[in-house]
């Protein structure tokens, strides 16, 4: 058994094979990535472009980025997603400004009923 794992460790590397360029693990995920982007984007859309179609468009456009839809959907996304983020800023101080104002309202109100009963004491009397 002792033999057996020593003559694995030390042939461990002729049988990992030969060492993989990590760009190329890389391209390899992205297309396996897409590949399957699509086919989930088929069941949602039903088929408008065959499937075949789609691995040679992006690896005919690897050169430049823009051709890429998913990056020009990823960068429209990002755009909107920033928009977003901005109004949300903003209807949140809109928000914090009416707040202010409403509790100031409150207390004004309070200390107006405050002072309104100090010098009316009697009539703030149950009969």
């Amino acid at each position: 058994m002792e033999e057996t794992v020593r003559t694995l460790l030390q042939n461990q590397d002729s049988l990992e094979g030969p060492k993989v360029d990590p760009l190329d693990l890389m391209k390899a995920y992205k297309d396996k990535l897409l590949e399957e982007m699509w086919k989930q984007q088929d069941s949602l859309e039903g088929p408008s472009a065959p499937s075949a179609e789609r691995p040679a468009e992006s690896e005919a456009g690897g050169g430049s980025e823009d051709s890429n839809p998913l990056l020009q959907r990823l960068r429209a996304l990002e755009a909107e997603n920033s928009a977003l983020s901005l109004e949300n800023d903003t209807q949140r101080k809109q928000y914090e400004r009416c707040l202010d104002e409403v509790a100031n309202q409150v207390v004004q109100a309070l200390l107006t009923q405050k002072v309104s009963l100090s010098l009316h004491p009697a009539s703030s009397q149950p009969l």
